[in-house]
This record gives structure tokens, sequence and C-alpha cells, in this order.
């Protein structure tokens, strides 16, 4: 098959194949060609110099190492849907990509390659194993950025950001200086998360909680010098620990354990004396309301003993083994000591009993390992100072959550903020700009030069090659949350330049409520702290009576307004198999999307995430586990042929009608919503509709309601405009009086589908351009892409006229229904009574008569006393009683012996479907949409029963 390229077909203004190939439209009119055009490249000078508002979008950076996921075609396609939006609204609109290095993932994957050649880290060194990791992420990292450029994004490329580039390195050492000078950062011992395979510690967004189920020891810690073996029964799941036990702690007010406030215990293990403490944080009616306090192994534990001015004994060591000291389990697996010490214990006599405990734990999301609670010297961000602006920012609504009930979650992270552990045990990542000289003094600066000097201030006799650098990278969110600032060019604060001017704040970001804390509120913070003035900075998190929360202060108000980030977080709905699972590639529950689009096409699969994804509620995917396909994106196929089929029938009638085509399309392109006429009642009805689809589509966007805009698109195409309008129009043409006549109905029939490829041309990029560009030929450099999504004309929308329509459709479709069900053959002519019992319902009927016998292919008798003939079938339709005349046309015997048997067959059906909602345990562990989906069933097939009854009934 010869595809034609895009200027080719656009300077031809083609008719259009037979068959909608998604695969020759997409290389036409794919991300490479608009990368030529230019047309997706914003202008920051068009806002500055006021002839153009801005909208810009905040792409989440993927992975380095990821590849196409049906999460991304969600959160990708409504980003796309907005930039696209406001780019045709006329708005400079921005998309600003860039992926992110991903640091403990990507260097897993390069030591993953090194161990096949038998290599580690170490072997290569620091600066050799950077070097691998570039080459890798030349060779192999990008691949997800095509796979985007596939899915249609129309993003400004040329904009493209890596968080390990130059000028994004820069910014994140000096927003690290910058707070360090500040006093917010500091270097300090706390307990973190570990992950003993990676060796480096863990933000708790790498961090995936797993249920499981695991033995709950309960241990008798005997009470030093009882005369009575009295002891106190402490519950573990974690044994191994015990080894670094420093005191057992009760709550102060549990009389159980008054008597023994003050004493000692003895660890069974050790056998160290340790104290008994009283403290709040032991809730009484939790296990045996007693804790053993590990204050290396526990982060509560650790902030108990800070309480306490406990000692901190370390068990367990960066590799989860059991340290030295502590014969014979030093060396041993957490795991292997785990299963010894019980069973010493069980032997000692210690044991009291043990039981099958299920709890979350926390595993590695990369390595998969359990992660270890590990005491370790690491770099903090001070993170309450930080919080309280952020917090105001969307409480007062300056920053809008969608849907809002969001905002509960973002307070009560803020509201009980953690210091940032910021540091990891990495090579791959921005390394802290920390330097030490040999006696440990301190220098926190962008270079080694500039770090000498500061040393070397303060000792006279460091050389340069004494001074060394801190070996720890920064965690990977340290980069991600200045995303709004490094993609427009940010390095240092105080920067500003024309990008910030045009483009800052950005409009909207789209991604996931997991990462509400993790990033959305860290890039608030971020925004907030870094675009703020010297004084606001002092003012508003620096101060120790700062008036952060200060609603009524003007003053606060602006600087909230000109520093924040973003004006919207929408966040994206988590998309579940039909089981309710998350979609996993380890669970295999998860589609490729790649092979979903060969198979089905793009805009397909854009359109059919968008019509499943309501905001704010989970979506359930049907995933075939054996081809890992979406069968629910036929319908998204099926939309596409629907599409292009219409398309194809008004070309054809337009090139039977006009000749030449130059005249139509003088015609057609002078019609505009303000100007044109609509002659009868299809036209004031289709143009009605339209109009009212066009308000509520422009609501939709305004309230980010995008499900809702592509529901309300899909219903006008697929059933007002292509299965209705579309067959009154072969009425209209067939009747025409004149040729005029015909060429004013064709043309506003083009005109109409021009309007709707407009507006959906955000959701379907790909085939809305093939079409639009073959509707008329256009002007060189002209495309969709740029053209204007019409607003409503509210004088063309008549209530009256589409609750007319509504009448027709329903007297239509039960005349069709009917004689599909009785098997009268599409070619007969029926003859038609229908009896109203009022003067507007004749007066109505009178009126649309005509449209009715064409359309339901019947002769037709109306009036408000008709009575029902023999031999009929009847029912009522919006209070009219419709008769189809079955005598002459139907063969009696024959067709009751059919309805007989469909209404056996139909029984059977209706008891197979009770039957199994009456199984308790069908309804007890089907999904909730497997249950409405067989109650749907039964309904749809009592009402056929119904009818088929009522139509034997008019045979007797």
């Amino acid at each position: 098959m010869k595809i034609l390229m895009s200027k080719d077909f656009q300077n031809q203004g083609s008719s259009l194949e037979k068959n909608y190939s998604p695969e020759a439209v997409e290389l036409r009119w794919g991300i490479d060609f608009f990368k030529e055009t230019g047309i997706h490249t914003a202008n920051s000078e068009t806002v500055t110099k006021g002839d153009r508002e801005s909208f810009t979008v905040l792409m989440p950076p993927p992975n380095v190492t990821g590849s196409l996921t049906i999460g991304h075609v969600l959160n990708h396609t409504i980003q796309d849907i907005f930039i696209r939006y406001h780019r045709m609204m006329g708005k400079e609109s921005l998309w600003l990509p860039g992926t992110d290095h991903a640091g403990i993932a990507t260097q897993t994957v390069v030591e993953k390659q090194l161990r096949k050649e038998k290599l580690t880290r170490y072997d290569l060194g620091r600066e050799k194993f950077i070097e691998k990791v570039w080459a890798w992420r030349e060779e192999y990292g990008n691949l997800i950025l095509k796979q985007l450029a596939k899915l249609g994004d129309s993003a400004d490329w040329r904009r493209n950001l890596f968080t390990m580039d130059d000028r994004a390195n820069r910014a994140v050492q000096n927003a690290f200086i910058r707070l360090y000078q500040d006093g917010l950062i500091y270097k300090g011992k706390r307990i973190i998360n570990w992950c003993p395979v990676s060796q480096t510690a863990l933000s708790d967004e790498e961090v995936e909680m797993r249920t499981q189920r695991d033995p709950l020891a309960f241990v008798r810690y005997f009470i030093d010098d009882s005369q009575d073996g009295a002891f106190i029964p402490v519950a573990t799941v974690r044994p191994e620990t015990m080894l670094g036990d420093v005191a057992v702690a009760v709550n102060p007010n549990d009389e159980r354990y008054q008597k023994f406030l003050g004493k000692f215990v003895i660890e069974p293990i050790t056998k160290r004396r340790i104290p008994i403490i009283a403290d709040d944080y032991v809730e009484i009616d939790f296990g045996t309301g007693a804790l053993k306090i590990t204050p290396a192994h526990d982060p509560n534990d650790y902030q108990v003993g800070l309480r306490h001015q406990l000692p901190v004994i370390i068990a367990i060591d960066k590799h989860a083994k059991v340290v030295n000291g502590f014969e014979p389990y030093s060396g041993l697996d957490r795991f292997e000591a785990r299963k010894k010490i019980l069973a010493d214990l069980e032997q000692a006599g210690y044991l009291i009993k043990v039981e099958d405990y299920e709890h979350n734990v926390g595993y590695s999301e990369r390595a998969g390992v359990v992660v270890e609670p590990f005491l370790s010297e690491q770099w903090f961000v001070t993170m309450k100072p930080l919080s309280n602006p952020a917090l105001a920012a969307v409480e007062t609504g300056i920053v809008k959550f969608y849907p809002e009930r969001w905002k509960n979650t973002y307070k009560y992270w803020m509201e009980n903020v953690q210091d940032w552990c910021i540091s990891r045990q990495l090579w791959w990542g921005h390394r802290i700009p920390a330097f030490y000289s040999p006696d440990g003094s301190l220098a926190v600066a962008g270079t080694k030069e500039e770090a000498f000097h500061q040393l070397k201030a303060k000792q006279p006799n460091l050389t340069i090659e004494q001074v060394r650098q801190e070996d720890d990278v920064l965690d990977t969110w340290f980069s991600s949350w200045l995303w709004p600032l490094t993609t427009l060019g940010w390095e240092k604060p105080g920067d500003d330049n024309d990008d910030f001017k045009a483009f800052y704040p950005t409009s909207t970001l789209v991604t996931a409520p997991d990462i509400i804390f993790f990033w959305v509120a860290r890039m608030i913070i971020a925004g907030l702290y870094f675009r703020a003035t010297e004084e606001e900075r002092k003012a508003y998190f620096l101060t120790e009576n700062a008036h952060h929360r200060n609603e009524n202060d003007e003053n606060f108000q602006s600087f909230l307004r000109r520093c924040i980030p973003f004006e919207n977080v929408y966040f994206t709905s988590i998309i579940r198999d039909q089981q309710g699972r998350k979609l996993s590639k380890s669970i295999g529950n998860s589609p490729d999307p790649l092979m979903v689009m060969e198979k089905y096409g793009t805009d397909a699969l854009r359109f059919t995430v968008m019509y499943l994804a309501p905001l704010g509620q989970d979506v359930r995917i049907e995933v075939n586990l054996q081809t890992k396909d979406m069968p629910q994106v036929e319908q998204g196929r099926n939309f596409c042929t629907k599409i292009w089929n219409a398309a194809r029938f008004l070309q054809m009638n337009k090139a039977e009608i006009y000749n030449p085509l130059e005249a139509f399309e003088m015609e057609y392109k002078a019609l505009t919503l303000e100007n044109v006429v609509p002659e009868n009642l299809p036209e004031r009805w289709i143009f009605s509709t339209l109009n009212s689809m066009l308000k509520s589509y422009h609501l939709s966007v305004e309230q980010l309601r995008v499900n809702e805009l592509v529901k309300s698109l899909y219903d006008f195409i697929w059933r007002d405009y292509c299965d209705w309008y579309l067959e009154m129009l072969k009425v209209n043409l067939y009747s025409a009086k004149d040729e005029a006549e015909k060429k004013r109905a064709i043309s506003k029939a083009m005109f109409v589908f021009d309007a709707l490829l407009r507006a959906l041309h955000p959701v379907m990029p790909f085939i809305s351009e093939e079409i639009w560009q073959g509707l008329v030929k256009r002007e060189k450099d002209e495309y969709l892409n740029q053209a204007v999504v019409f607003h409503a004309n509210p004088n063309l929308i008549e209530p009256e006229t589409e609750e007319e329509m509504e009448f027709l459709k329903a007297i239509v479709s039960n005349i069709r229904s009917t004689r599909a069900v009785l098997g009268v053959p599409p070619s007969l002519e029926a003859n038609v009574l229908i009896n109203t019992h009022d003067e507007k319902g004749l007066k109505r009927l009178t009126h649309i008569g005509p449209l009715i016998m064409k359309l339901a292919k019947v002769s037709l008798e109306i009036g408000n006393s008709l009575l029902k003939p023999k031999a009929s079938a009847s029912s009522v339709v919006m209070g009219c009683d419709i008769h189809i005349k079955l005598e002459g046309i139907l063969d009696f015997e024959k067709e009751k012996a059919r309805l007989e048997k469909e209404i056996h067959k139909t029984e059977g059906y209706i008891r197979q479907i009770e039957t199994k909602l009456s199984n308790a345990g069908f309804v007890e562990r089907a999904p909730k949409e497997i249950i409405e989906t067989e109650q749907k069933k039964l309904s749809d097939a009592k009402e056929t029963m119904i009818k088929l009854q009522e139509n034997l009934a008019s045979l007797a």
C-alpha cells in the first residue's frame, strides 16, 4: 500500500481510502512531522508582549528505565487533551517534557549488566561506572520518549530536559547550597529505610508494602531478682532484633504493670539487664501491652530511646546480617537468625506461644527484598518550616485539586511532615555538594575549588588534593521537586527569564495520587521557597513567628499566587483489572500498550482509556491474560470506523452534488455558527444538539472533567450525527426539490462534521487530522492542530426541537425494534396506526409524520381516536399507542412457532442468570462490576420476554 506523506496528502485534498488504516494515518500525522513544522513549540514573546494568554502543562518525567504502560496512556492522553484544546483556543500552549534519571533503578540495571561480565561497580571505579551508565542511557534511556511520541504527545520536544543534564545539575546543587545556608539541611543519625541489596537508603515511595503472614512470638522477659518467676510477656515479629533491646516499655496507666515500673528485666537472648520504662507511646489494648525497645532498628523505638536517654545497640548490619559480638548468631542472615533464635527461645523455656500474624511489610521496589529499618548517618531537609506556606496554598484554593477530596490527604501529610532523608548511597545521581578536609571539617559549595578556599581559611596548610567530596548522591526526588523550575531554565534563586514571565506558574499538573506527598507537595514547597524573594523567605519560612497562615495578609496571598508552581492538579484514576488488582507486570495482568496500539490504533486506545476513566474513580479494564490484550479497545476502533464511514459518505455525496468542487469550498468555508440558517427539522435539531454538546464540552474542560467531555462527544457523533442525522440527510437529499437545496444540505452537514472533528481532535488527533485535511483542499501549513474549537451559539439551541426529535427517535426505534422481533423484513412497507390522546401530540405527529414514514419504512395513519386493528403488534411510546398491522406481511402460524421458541429460550436464559445471582458464594466473591453486569443482563432479558409475550399475544 502506498502511503501518502502529510504534505502530499494535504495539498491534494485527497479522498479517503475505503477502509480506515490507523498505521498509515499515524505515520502521516505523527509527532515527527509536527516536529518539522514547529507547531508544538511555544514562544514566550507572544505572551510577554500581551498578544496571547499562556497555558502550560508540566509532564511528570518518566524514568529513563521505563517503558509505556496503560497508566502512561491515561496520564499523557489527559495532558495532551488539555494542551491541544488550549492550543486550538488560541493560547500560547507549552507542554514541558523530560525524563528522570531514576537513580536506584538505573544503577540497578547497569549493575545487572556488569554482573553478566562478572564485574561490580567497584571493579570499574566511580568515574568509569558513571561513564558506563551514561552510555547505557544514550543507547536505551530514551525508549520511553519514542513510545510517548507514538502515543501522540504534542509536547515542545525541543525543550526536553533530562534531570542529569548540566543545567538541571547546577540547579540541584544551588538548591542544596541555599537550603544549607538557610539552616534547613543537616547531617545526622536517624532510622531510615535501608535496602540491603542496593546498599542505599530508600524513600518511602521506593518501598512497596506487601501483606504477608509471619510468626508472631510471645516471649517471657523475666523480672530481675524476682523470687516468684514473674515476667512481662512481649510479642515480636522480629526476634532477631531482641539482640539490640535496651528496655521494655509499658503504658504508665496500665494497671497490670504498675508494680514493675522502675525495675529491670533480663533480655532472654543476651541476658542483658534492661529497665522497664513508662511511655504513652505504648497502647494498652494492643498485643500484650508491653513493647521491647530497640532504638537502632525501629523508628518509633528510636524516638522512645531519645525521650528516655536509652543507649543504642546495633544488632543488624547494612547487609542485613547479625553483627559481630552476638555469637552464635553473628554473621547469620537476619531471617536465618530469626529461625535460630526462635528455636533457642523455645528450648530455654522463654517462648510462650507462636501465632500466625498478618501484617504489611516494606519491600525494596527495585531489589524485591524486605527493607531494613537502619540507623544511619544521612543528610536531611528540615521540612516543617517549609511545609506551612505550601499547606496554605492548597487550603486557600490558590492551588486547586481535582478531585477536591485529595486536599484531606495533602493536609494530613503536611501537618504530620517528617524531615526528609535526601542522601542515597549510590553513584548514579546528583552528588551531594559537600566536601571534607582530613580532620572532618565540612564545606558546602558548588565546586571542589570553592570548598577548598572555604576550608583553607581555617586550615592554612590544607592542599586541594586533601579535599574529599561526599560519596553519597541526592534522592531522585530532590531533582524532581525542582521540575517546574528547571524545565523553564531556572538554576539558582533569583533567576528569571522570559519563559518564567510567560509560563510560570504552570497551568495544570496531571499526576497519580500516590505521589501527592513525594512529588506534588514537594514541588509546591520548592516553587514557593526558591521563587520567594529574600524578604519573603525570611518572613514566611525562616522567622520563628512567620505569619505564613494569615489568610487575610494580601502580601502573603500575592506571594503564594506568584510563586506556586501550578494552579491546578488533576489526579488520575488508578487502573485495575476486573478483579480489582492494580495493573502490574509482576502479576501478569498489564497489557502492552504498544501491542494494543498496533492492533487497534492509537486513537482507539486513547479514546477508550478516557471513556472508561471518570475523574476521581478507579478504572476497571478487561485484560486477556493470554494475549495481554484489551478487548474494550474494540469500542474505540469501532468508533474510528464509524467516523471514517461518515466522512466517506459525505465526501461521496459532495463529489456527486458539486461540480466543480470549488463552488462547494466557497459555500462551505463561508459558513459559521453565527450565519448558518437551518431549514428543516433535522437541520434545526442537529445544530441545536451540536451547540448543546459544545456548551457542555467547553464546560467539561473548564471543570477538568475530561471523561464527561469524551462521553458527550461519543454520544453526539455516534448516535445523533451518524445514526440519525445522516439517515435523515439521505432522506432530504433524495427528496430535495432542486440541486440548490441538495448543495445547502450537504454543505451544512459537512460544516457540522468539521465542528465535531475540531472538538474530537484533542482526544483522537490522528484520525481527526486526516479526515479534516480531506474535507476540502487546505492551504499550505493549515492544520486542524491549530484550528479553533467552535464555541456554542446559544441562539441555535432549541430545547423544543430537541424534545420533538427525541419523540420521533423513540417512535421510529420502537417500530424498528418491533419489526425486528417479529421478523418483518426491512424491505416490506408495514401499515402503522399511531393513536395520541391530546391535541399537542396530534400536532407534533402530523409535523414529523413524513420523517417517521421514511425512516421506519411504513405507511402511517395518525389520529386521537383510532381503534387497535386485529392482528397487530402494539406498544406505547411517550403516551402514544402504536399499532403495526401484521395481516398480509406475516405467516401467523410460522411466526407464533418462532416466538414460542424464542420465549422458551429466553426463559432458560433468565433462569440461568437468576441461579447465578442467587448463589451467595458468587455474589460474595465477584467484583461489583461483574454483579452489576449480570443484573443488567437479567433486566434486559426480562424486557425482551415482555416484548415477545406481547407480540405473541397480538397474533392470537
